[in-house]
């Protein structure tokens, strides 16, 4: 097998790998929350919630992005020398430490505040001040994290996370039943701590060694680190914040029911297709970020990983497309179908998605944090406004229209900038690839959304589309 190819080979092992994890941790989670509501019933899961989003609120804002950006660093001096590594290495687990006190501080001096705000009144405030602790562990497991996915060791790194999900959930059940309410807090304090101790050990047995420095020692070299994990946070920050807007908006123009069916199916097109943009971005980040100086490599890697991406996404959609009344019956339940006017429309956009996702990485692994804060906010503005118009018009469906238009605008964009700024020029079998599995997909959603047959040509596509993809991606692994 060519150097060349054997990139197909890691995408596909890597993704198969993460998205293993991903299921493994969302099966998890859905039988803790079934647990939850079992035991605590809404008052439990409603105060898990509101303790997790001052969690990750504080955290978003005293970690800095570091979880994310320090993979960069990491990678490139992964693929330089030993005491290289070991420096950089050794300055991230410095930053999470400080970063992960500071966060812990905040959180117990917020505690009043934070309690008043969340629970109207005070009585919470000691809860806050032992889940400062979380903020810590949480931290230093960023960190752990990071040194795992930078230095390629992906195997080790996907135990960890799948044992931490599972160990935790074991823990937490007792807790729950024997404490109710009371338990919350400690489930979430071991959960944090699980997540930390499981990452420790894996970098241990992994022998990664790092070098001891100072904090000013580690501020200093960390800086365009943290310079770019800033941009990233408050890229973050904006697209939560715009959403946010949108669904006020949609609230007070139209019912909380409407917002209730947008969340449903966004949540479907994000969450749960997503999880196979998690699992391939593990892979594809620090492998990116390795060959960021050679623009003919980062070509290579990103018309790679773009053709892989369209390949992995395709039965997914046109399968999603063919059942989706039913996955919506599965997952929410018949009162929800209407959702399907919004995910026959949006699902498409993934295809866009997997484009413009693949080449927003080239900005990261170059470091420049200004232009992906720049097109992350055009793409967040775009997307409101095109929403809000096509919902006046449309209803629930135009909300979908605007998902795939904005990430054709966002692929546009994206495209003519990698290849004016880093001279991208994708491999001549992307065109072939892409142009066939757009004309698939785009021709299931008509039929489907505009119902012109009910189940024998979505499926006739959906058969072409799973055995496009199988025998395209074999031939790549077997070249």
């Amino acid at each position: 097998m060519s150097e060349k190819n054997s990139i197909y080979k890691r995408i596909v092992n890597a993704t198969s790998l993460f998205g293993g994890v991903q299921v493994i941790n969302m099966l998890c989670s859905l039988i803790r929350n079934k647990v939850i509501a079992i035991l605590l019933g809404a008052e439990g899961v409603g105060l898990i919630g509101l303790f997790n989003s001052a969690i990750e609120m504080v955290s978003s804002m005293t970690n800095l992005g570091l979880r994310q950006s320090s993979v960069r660093d990491i990678s490139s001096a992964y693929n330089t020398t030993a005491e290289n590594f070991k420096k950089i290495a050794g300055v991230v687990r410095k930053l999470s430490l400080v970063l992960g006190l500071l966060g812990a501080m905040v959180f117990i001096g917020a505690a009043p505040l934070l309690s008043k705000i969340t629970f109207g009144t005070d009585k919470n405030l000691w809860s806050f001040v032992v889940l400062s602790v979380a903020l810590l562990f949480n931290a230093l497991s960023s960190g752990e994290q990071a040194i795992l996915q930078g230095s390629e060791k992906l195997k080790t790194f996907a135990k960890a996370t799948v044992a931490a999900s599972v160990v935790s959930l074991i823990f937490s059940i007792p807790l729950y039943y024997l404490f109710r309410i009371e338990g919350v807090v400690p489930s979430l304090l071991l959960t944090s701590f699980f997540a930390f101790l499981f990452n420790y050990i894996a970098s241990r047995k992994e022998k990664i060694e790092t070098e001891k420095v100072s904090v000013k020692t580690a501020f200093k070299e960390g800086s365009p680190m943290l310079k770019l994990g800033i941009y990233m946070t408050i890229s973050g920050f904006m697209t939560t914040l715009l959403n946010y807007i949108l669904i006020a908006w949609m609230n007070n123009y139209s019912t909380m029911a409407e917002v209730g069916y947008y969340q449903a199916g966004f949540t479907l097109v994000t969450r749960y297709v997503g999880m196979v943009f998690v699992a391939m971005s593990t892979e594809y980040y620090p492998r990116l970020s390795k060959v960021q100086s050679d623009n003919s490599q980062v070509s290579l890697q990103v018309s790679r990983q773009m053709e892989s991406s369209i390949l992995i996404l395709l039965p997914i959609i046109a399968l999603f497309l063919l059942f989706q009344d039913w996955i919506i019956e599965l997952l929410y339940s018949p009162q929800f179908i209407v959702v399907s006017n919004y995910v026959g429309w949006a699902i498409p956009g993934v295809l866009f998605k997997a484009v413009s996702w693949s080449l927003g990485f080239v900005l990261l692994a170059k470091g420049e944090g200004k232009l992906f804060l720049i097109t992350e906010l055009i793409s967040d503005v775009t997307t409101l406004v095109i929403s809000i118009l096509l919902y006046l018009v449309l209803g629930i469906e135009g909300l979908g229209i605007a998902y795939t238009i904005n990430f054709a605008i966002y692929t546009t964009y994206m495209w003519i900038i990698c290849k004016k700024r880093y001279c991208f020029v994708p491999e001549k079998t992307f065109y072939t690839v892409s142009l066939v599995a757009f004309v698939l997909v785009y021709a299931q959603a008509l039929v489907v959304n505009l119902e012109i047959s009910n189940y024998v040509i979505p499926a006739i596509i959906s058969v072409i589309a799973i055995l496009f993809s199988y025998i395209v991606l074999y031939k790549r692994l077997k070249a």
